[in-house]
Order: C-alpha cells, then sequence, then structure tokens
C-alpha cells in the first residue's frame, strides 16, 4: 500500500503547494458554472411501470442568444445509443423525462417552433437545422425497441448470436446509463446506435471548437431522480464541464481524450479522480446511502458482445478505497471493485461496498486498478425513512491536468 499513500500525499502536497516557475500547478477541476459540456453521471428509468422510478434533465442556456445543444445517451458499459440536437433560444430552459426518451419520444425544438422571450436575442438560423419541427418527433419502433434493449442489457433487435451493449445490472425492466449535452455549431439530426455525430466521432471535435462540437460555456443543468409509486426524489445539480481552448496541449488528458487520442482537440477539462464522501446509516438515515459513480473507461470504440460476458476492461477496480469512521480510524477496503462500469449506483454496506461502520466517510481513488489515470465523478444520496433524501457530489481531492496520461 506504500504508493498508494505516496500517491495521497502527492495530490496533498501539489494542490497545498503554491504556483512555481517549471512547475504544472494548473487547476482544472470543475465547477458549477456555465460551460460547454454537461454530464449526467447516472440515470434509472423503470420500464414496466409509468408511476415507478424514473429521471428528469434540464438543459439550460446562460446566453441571451440562442445555441444548439447536441444530447446523447450512453449506456453503463460507455456506448452511444441516442443522440439528438436541441434549440434553445436565449436563457431557455428545456425539461426532459427520459422515460419519454426511451420511448422515441423526442422534444422538437427549432428557430420558429421555441419561445422567444422578450429579454432574448433574435433566434438565429443554424446550419442544417430545420426551422419547422413539430413540438414531438417521434422515432420508429425499431429505435424504440434498440434503445430498450441497449439501456437493460437485453439482446439487441435482430442480433445473433444474442449481443448485448449494457449490463442489465439493475434487471430487464430498468434502464440505466448516463448523458452529455454538448454545446455544437450545427445541426445533425437524431440517430440511434451510431457512433457518428457523437463525442465517441473522431470528427464530432477540431481545434478550438470549430469541427461539430463547439466551445461556448453557455449550458448549465441539473437532474432529478423521482419515484412517484414512493413518493419520493432527490436532485443534483449536472457535472459542468468547461471548454478552453488556450489549456490544453497534445498530451494532456481531457474530458473527451479517450475518443481524440489525447491530443487535446475536445478542449474539455477533465474531472477529478480521488473524492471524499460522507455516509450515514441509522438513525433518521435508515434508508442509508447511495453513490452515484461515473468512470472514464478510456475505451474509443465500444462495441456489443456476447449477452451474459463485459468488456475486456470490465471490471475497472479501483485504485485504493479507505473507509474512515467518525473517530478518524481508518479500514482498506483492498481489491474493491465496488465501482465496475462506467455508470453505476452502489449502496454502501454490503454486497459490493462493505464497511465495517454506520457513519463515516469514503476515500475513492478512481485510478483504474492497474493504476491507469482515469477521471470520475462520485455523488451520494442519504434517504431518510425511505422518503426523504438529500444528495450532493462528492468533494474533488486531485486534478488530472497534473497528472497528465
Amino acid at each position: 500500500m506504500n504508493h498508494q499513500v505516496l500517491r495521497l500525499a502527492a495530490v496533498c502536497a501539489l494542490l497545498s503547494a503554491p504556483a512555481t516557475a517549471g512547475v504544472l500547478t494548473r487547476n482544472c477541476r470543475t465547477a458549477e458554472q456555465p460551460a460547454a459540456t454537461l454530464l449526467y453521471p447516472y440515470f434509472e428509468v423503470d420500464l414496466q411501470h409509468t408511476d415507478g422510478a424514473t429521471t428528469l434533465i434540464s438543459v439550460n442556456n446562460s446566453s441571451s442568444s440562442s445555441t444548439i445543444a447536441r444530447l446523447v445517451m450512453w449506456t453503463d458499459w460507455g456506448a452511444p445509443t441516442l443522440a439528438f440536437d436541441i434549440y434553445l433560444t436565449g436563457y431557455d430552459v428545456q425539461s426532459l423525462n427520459l422515460r419519454d426518451l426511451l420511448r422515441g419520444q423526442l422534444p422538437g425544438t427549432s428557430q420558429t417552433a421555441s419561445n422567444q422571450g422578450e429579454l432574448s436575442d433574435p433566434n438565429t438560423a443554424f446550419a442544417a437545422c430545420d426551422g419547422n419541427l413539430k413540438a414531438i418527433t417521434a422515432l420508429g419502433q425499431s429505435s424504440w425497441d434498440y434503445l430498450r434493449a441497449a439501456h437493460t442489457g437485453s439482446p439487441l433487435p435482430g442480433s445473433s448470436p444474442s449481443q448485448c451493449i449494457g449490463s442489465g445490472q439493475s434487471g430487464p425492466q430498468i434502464a440505466t446509463g448516463y448523458v452529455t449535452v454538448d454545446v455544437v455549431n450545427r445541426c445533425s439530426g437524431a440517430s440511434v446506435g451510431k457512433r457518428e455525430n457523437t463525442p465517441a466521432d473522431p470528427a464530432y471535435f477540431a481545434a478550438g471548437g470549430t469541427g461539430l462540437a463547439g466551445d461556448s460555456n453557455v449550458l448549465w443543468g441539473e437532474y432529478i431522480s423521482v419515484n412517484p409509486a414512493k413518493g419520493a426524489a432527490d436532485s443534483q445539480t449536472a457535472v459542468h464541464i468547461l471548454a478552453d481552448a488556450d489549456a490544453f496541449s497534445p498530451g494532456d488528458y481531457t474530458f473527451y481524450g479517450r475518443y481524440v487520442n489525447y491530443d487535446s482537440r475536445d478542449d474539455r477539462a477533465p474531472l477529478s479522480s480521488l473524492y471524499y464522501v460522507r455516509y450515514l446509516d441509522g438513525g433518521p438515515f435508515s434508508g442509508g446511502s447511495d453513490l452515484v459513480v461515473w468512470r472514464d473507461n478510456r475505451e474509443a470504440n465500444v462495441t456489443a458482445r456476447s449477452c451474459g460476458t463485459a468488456p475486456s476492461w470490465a471490471p475497472l477496480g479501483e485504485y485504493q478505497m479507505v473507509a474512515f469512521d467518525e473517530e478518524e480510524n481508518p479500514t482498506m477496503i483492498p481489491n474493491s471493485q465496488a465501482f465496475p462500469l462506467a455508470s453505476q449506483k452502489v449502496h454502501v454496506g454490503g454486497g459490493s461496498l462493505d464497511v465495517a461502520d454506520n457513519f463515516g466517510w469514503l476515500m475513492i481513488d478512481l485510478w483504474h486498478a492497474d493504476a491507469k489515470h482515469a477521471q470520475g465523478w462520485v455523488g451520494v444520496t442519504m434517504s431518510a425513512e425511505g422518503r426523504f433524501s438529500v444528495s450532493h457530489a462528492g468533494v474533488r481531492v486531485d486534478d488530472l491536468c497534473n497528472f497528465g496520461l
């Protein structure tokens, strides 16, 4: 464990050290401010019960000028499934129920269909955008079937032998995954099951935000997990990822680096890899604590595999995990594989994340188990009496701008 303890000490020393000539001490950690990319790190939708769990997201424009945002849904293996454009007028907000998207019901937004507020600039006509979209755009049944299968870890329609592109970690009726939304310069239409015109497409990015993806830091958002049948809901701010064309050079670790061969042309600041997060299980918090963890699997092309098998990179493993009780006593959690996928929700206590004490905090190092540098994100929901809950992001401790690849 000495090398891991030294890793933590190096992080703390780096973050507390003053800037010194010739020493890289950039701080590019994310912040809750308008950004070029939004990450919604985990969603869950009950496809069987309309009053069951679902996830709502908002995509907001902080600028008076209109913009185009491209939403991409990903499986928990990190495979893109659904992509479409959202036209945002000045100061616009678009609220989406992911249950609707999984049914193939996409919001229809456009220069003419979207309202222009009195403080907004005139709506812009963006390249390749349909100016007269209907209020709702419906995908065909085959697209609906594909999305349901991909996000529940079920066999993809028409695959023989049966192929899957997600884990199905929550069962055949619960769709899971994550969502990204990027500022883009033009429209490219809706697609299902394709890498083209998504961040997984190498042509999506070009230096200085001149590809399909742009660099304007204007987006902000949030996501809400709701379960009407249980009378439960909680929310968190989306993960805001800033673009800075002057901050990165080829070879730097960036948010979408795996898709651009780490040449930095995506211009997106990376997330952290080391997090501190509290957990509670007992007293008023009888429902315990659940961690939402998103991870960079560092794979540029995730493809379908035989159902019942896992990708070659899974489980990712964690480089280090330590549980502290409330009297500062640490307990190492060796050889942890609590967070094996690109996106997951894991209950603290028992199962894959067993802890000795009901109250304390976790130090979670999301470098891969083989010491490969990798970004991630950690959030927690602490539930009381099965209904009431509080949610927040974990504390980011390190900065991958200073660790590189």
